[in-house]
Formats: structure tokens, sequence, C-alpha cells
């Protein structure tokens, strides 16, 4: 008969084994009549019963699920007549690229050497989260174009003046005050190049507007190849970044208050920020006040807008957009004389944290030059970048 010592001792050496990529103590620790149970709703909850099926239905999905080994600290170990209960700190990552730092705390109820009963506790909340985030590459940047596009169809049809065509590969946006790249013709399926000149002349130059065309540098290759043939150059190439996960950080810089938009005093503090900081862009103060001109561009069921005060004073600015389930952040900026305090990475986080809580499995932007470092440094991935060309026709 083995000691409490002897089997929280067994536990200990599974799991530090574990974390060298070696299961097969882990595996060893069970009896072959085992009853696992791992608690809540998710994927992975439910009653396994017998080593087999523990290994094959439970332990195998999970590996496959991640990029690397999981690593497991043992917090704490307590014994007492046939049980064992273990505290556990998991770190990994995902294959989607998801960081998986789970909590844990296991009963174990042993028969002589071997764990006959299982009850495995954690946050079922964090696993439900991650898990959601397509492994599949392609997945994630499908969901990454629609709300993308979604963005720029949000932002001109409910500012002033503002126009969409559709068709079954492409979404046209115009704005009478628009510059180039707002003005954008949006490729979301295969399309010809003679079909988006044809589109694009009768939309926007008969119009007279500035226009682009935005080209996924993942999918549009050869038509981004054949509009260069045609005179077409790159305006920009604009990373296309992803946040897979809530890390739960927190950026409050001193003195910043940051408020949603509630109010119409609060739309016109987000055009003012707005309007200053993407002066830089050579954005016009018209076309900025035609997206912000209705408390909806910045208030609405799936559309919410962050302000950043310092002494009372608007200073930051970051928007969410919410489709698809996934957090899409936009019009994020700091007047000029402000920059430098990480203010706008308050309201960043700010947008992100409220589509994370609305049910986002991740968080999506597109980065400005600026704005880059920011993001990086906030755990923003570059799965892709989105050619934008500009030429005449």
């Amino acid at each position: 008969m083995t000691t409490l010592d002897e089997r929280k001792q067994r536990v200990r050496d599974a799991y530090e084994a574990l974390g060298r990529s070696d299961g097969a103590r882990l595996a060893d620790l069970l009896a072959d009549d085992v009853v696992y149970t791992v608690i809540g709703s998710t994927a992975f909850s439910g009653v396994f019963r017998g080593r087999g099926d523990v290994l094959e239905r439970l332990f195998r999905p999970l590996v496959a699920a991640l990029a690397t080994p999981l690593a497991i600290e043992v917090l704490s170990l307590t014994a007492e007549d046939d049980r064992v209960v273990a505290q556990l700190q998991g770190r990994s990552k995902l294959r989607s690229g998801v960081p998986y730092d789970n909590t844990y705390c296991f009963v174990f109820r042993f028969a002589g050497t071997h764990v006959v009963e299982v009850t495995e506790y954690l946050d079922t909340a964090l696993v439900a989260r991650a898990f959601t985030v397509p492994a599949d590459p392609t997945a994630l940047l499908r969901l990454m174009d629609l709300n993308m596009c979604e963005m720029f169809r949000e932002i001109v049809r409910v500012g002033r003046g503002g126009e969409i065509l559709e068709t079954p590969a492409l979404t046209l946006c115009g704005s009478p005050h628009g510059t180039a790249f707002h003005n954008m013709t949006i490729v979301r399926d295969a399309v010809d190049a003679d079909t988006v000149i044809a589109l694009v002349r009768d939309f926007y130059v008969r119009r007279g507007l500035a226009f682009s065309v935005g080209v996924r540098e993942h999918a549009d290759g050869a038509l981004a190849d054949a509009l260069r043939e045609r005179g077409f150059m790159e305006l920009v190439a604009v990373p296309g970044m992803a946040l897979l996960a809530d890390p739960g950080t927190r950026c409050e810089p001193p003195g910043l208050v940051v408020r949603r938009v509630r109010d119409d005093q609060g739309r016109r503090d987000y055009l003012e920020v707005t309007a200053e900081a993407y002066a830089t862009f050579q954005q016009s103060r018209e076309m900025t006040e035609d997206t912000f001109a209705a408390l909806e561009s910045l208030r609405a069921p799936h559309i919410q807008g962050f302000v950043g005060y310092l002494d009372g004073a608007p200073v930051a600015a970051a928007a969410l957009y919410l489709t698809h389930g996934v957090a899409g952040i936009g019009w994020v900026g700091t007047v000029s004389a402000h920059r430098g305090h990480r203010y706008a990475e308050a309201v960043t986080w700010a947008a992100v944290r409220e589509g994370f809580k609305r049910g986002a499995i991740f968080a999506n932007l597109q980065a400005s030059p600026l704005g880059r470092p920011v993001y990086e440094r906030m755990g923003f991935i570059t799965p892709t970048r989105y050619q934008v060309l500009v030429g005449t026709v």
C-alpha cells in the first residue's frame, strides 16, 4: 500500500514529465477502469470511462490542438485518506496562436498505486474562448477579411453622403470627401482585372471621386499583378493584425479617463480627436465630419466609440465594430500634442475588452505605420497584409 507522500510524489512526477513532452507517466498513473470527469459544458467537458477513452477522446485532441507542450507548474499538493488534491498552473499555446494558460484543480482518488477517479476543475470560460479561434489559418483569415469589409461598409453606411455598391466579389465604398484609401473597392472573392476596372470607372471616375482597390495578400496575388500591368501602383500595404485572446492587460496612463461615447457631446469629442489625429494622413476635416455626422456612427448595437480625456479635454479615441464574432478595432488616434503617452493604447484596450465582453473570439485591425508598434506591444500578430492599389482608368 502506498503512503500519502508516495501518492503525492507520483502526481508531481507525472506532471513534471508532461512538461517535458512525456505523457507516459500521467497515462500510467491512471487505472485501466478510471472514471475521469471534466467539469462544465465545454467541448472537452464530460465523463470519460477507462484509460483508453481518456487518452483517445480527451488527451489526444488536446495535444493535437497545442503548438507547444503543456507545461504544468505544481502549485500545491494535499493528500488525505485516498485522495490527492493538486493545484496546477498550465502554460502552452494553441496552433491558432492563442495562449492557453489555464489554472487547474484536480482531485485524484487512489486505489493502491493507481488513480481510479479524477475530477478536473479548470477555467471553462478560457477553454470556450480559446478553442473557438480557428486553428486553420484559412478560416482565421476569412473572418479577418469579413470583419475588415464590414468595418468599411459601416463607416460609409452611417456616414453623410456615402454610397455602397456590392457584387458577388466586390464591395465598393464611396464618400464625397473620401480619400483614395477610404473610397476603396474591397475584393472579397475571385474576380478579374477587367471587371474591377469597369466597376471602378462607373462608380468612382464618373463621380470624380478618388479611389483605390484593396487586395488581400493571401488571396489576390494574380489580380494584384494584373492591375499593376494596367498601371496601378501600391499606395500603401496595411498590416492585417489579430489579437487571438484577451490577455487581461490594462493600460491606465496617469490622468487619462476613458469613457464610451453615449451622447452627442461624446460624438463631437470623438470627431475632434479624429479630425486632428488623421490630418497626419491627409484626411480632410470634411471627411471626418461626414463620417461621424450621426451618433449611430459611434453608438449602435454593434458599434461603440471610446474617448480618452485628460483634464477634461478629449485626447485619444478608438472604436469597436463587432461583426462575424470578431472585435474589429478602427479609428484609433491621439491628438499630436499628446502622442507618446500610451493614450491610444489605453482606448484601444477599452475597445478590445468591450469586444471580448460581447463575445468576440478575437480582435482584428488594420494598422497604420504609427499604430503598428503599439499593437505589436499589445500582443497583436500579423497573419496577412492588405495592399491598397491606385491608378488611372
